[in-house]
């Protein structure tokens, strides 16, 4: 019995040592794509050898490839998605999509991601496709096609029944700036399609085609839906940021809009002068329009106010004018968007820091934000507030807490329990935030 019970201790330790074990029990179930064994045996590995980032992100790809493949299409774009931005270390699971079998949404997908990479294969693959049955997978495979060489075929699909097709369309042929029957193509749809999304795409596809694209763009300026409205904007001075200015000054002589604000925006982050030099006239009036616009009584209109400043150059004027809208502030999204601006700057930064922080005290989805921007820093305060988000009722809240503690604050063990949630998107971004902290 002695001897039995030595040489089965002897195997143990021999097999442990090659690869068996806890370790082996991880690895098994990912290759047999078993996601509650693996999540299992990751627990039992972790109660013997501690945290393994590594092996966690493997079991976070799978969980992201098997969402990738389900039914659930919104879950599919999501859990694709967090394998995009998860870079180098999502990459082997984009091919295995790539690579499964049939014609399906998932994996047209990721075939798309493939091709937008340079992989030729994958676009060879996707080009097939172009006689399929179902929108999605056209939709996907229209951006293999070539808008030089084939400026024609694309041309066809603008007059495809599907939205998605006719969008994507849309956006390819914004790259043959150089053919009649594109710019043709492109404003028809511009003025007379009925989907925005469709007219959004083909106002921002003309904005490469030069002065023009001007005629039709101009027409799009009164366009129903403020998002299109928008896009005329920046397409505008896109194609011909002269002409575009005496179109869209109008705008900012009107009391703060979307459309004025995205104007503004556009102006001053394309006039820039050179080092030392005074500020163009239109880039400082179109600065003094968004300065305006912080003190709107409208809270969304403020928001958007200053995203727009902090995509702008710093400049002492203009941040000293958003430290005290930042002191006078009391809606807590804008004070977040403002904070945002300033907190990575010579003037304001250490204002910007302490509204952060007094963020942090709220029990709104700014305060979880507030948290994800301090954890990069590892703050106590704010790592504390993200594991309060998430283990919040609110389902968004640990979506967002998921992620950031993962990969932000650079914590992925601390989530791992999220890849069990019972919402599945918080177990998606939970696995986003894995795989992109193991980079």
């Amino acid at each position: 019995m002695t001897r039995r019970i030595a040489a089965a201790t002897v195997l143990t330790a021999l097999l442990w040592g090659c690869g068996g074990g806890p370790r082996a029990g991880v690895d098994s179930a990912v290759q047999g794509r078993d996601l509650d064994g693996a999540l299992t045996a990751y627990d039992t590995f972790r109660e013997v050898d501690g945290a393994d980032d590594g092996l966690l992100a493997e079991v976070a790809r799978l969980l992201l490839e098997l969402e990738a493949l389900g039914d659930d299409e919104a879950r599919q774009k999501s859990a694709l998605l967090e394998l995009r931005l998860a870079g180098s270390a999502g990459l082997a699971g984009i091919r295995r999509i790539a690579d499964s079998e049939g014609r399906t949404t998932a994996r047209a997908g990721a075939l798309e991601v493939l091709a937008r990479r340079g992989d030729s294969h994958a676009r060879a693959q996707l080009y097939a496709w172009l006689d399929e049955d179902d929108p999605r997978l056209v939709a996907a495979a229209v951006t293999a096609v070539d808008p030089i060489e084939e400026t024609a075929r694309l041309v066809a699909f603008t007059s495809d029944p599907d939205a998605s097709v006719r969008r994507a369309a849309a956006l390819r042929l914004g790259a043959a700036t150089e053919s009649v029957d594109a710019i043709q193509a492109l404003s028809q749809l511009a003025r007379v399609d009925p989907e925005p999304s469709v007219r959004q795409a083909a106002v921002s596809a003309l904005g490469g085609f030069g002065a023009a694209a001007t005629g039709p763009l101009r027409e799009r300026m009164g366009d129903a839906e403020a998002q299109v409205r928008l896009a005329v904007v920046r397409a505008l001075v896109r194609a011909d940021r002269d002409a575009a200015l005496p179109l869209i000054a109008p705008l900012l002589a009107a009391p703060p809009s979307r459309a004025g604000i995205e104007a503004a925006r556009t102006i001053a982050l394309t006039g820039g002068a050179e080092p030392g030099a005074p500020m163009p006239q239109d880039v400082e009036d179109a600065r003094a329009y968004l300065a305006g616009a912080l003190g709107n009584e409208d809270a969304s209109l403020r928001s958007q106010a200053a995203v727009a400043l902090v995509s702008l150059p710093a400049h002492e004027v203009t941040d000293r004018l958003l430290i005290e809208r930042l002191q006078s502030e009391t809606d807590p999204g804008v004070r977040l968007g403002l904070a945002r601006a300033l907190q990575d700057r010579d003037v304001g930064g250490a204002e910007a820091d302490a509204v952060l922080e007094a963020l942090l005290e709220g029990d709104g989805m700014p305060a979880v934000q507030a948290a994800a921007i301090l954890s990069v820093e590892g703050r106590e305060a704010a790592l504390a507030r993200l594991e309060a988000a998430l283990a919040a009722d609110e389902p968004m809240f640990r979506r967002v807490a998921a992620r950031a503690l993962a990969r932000d604050a650079g914590r992925p063990d601390s989530v791992r329990h999220a890849m069990r949630d019972p919402d599945p998107m918080v177990r998606i971004h939970a696995a986003g935030g894995i795989l992109a902290a193991s980079n």
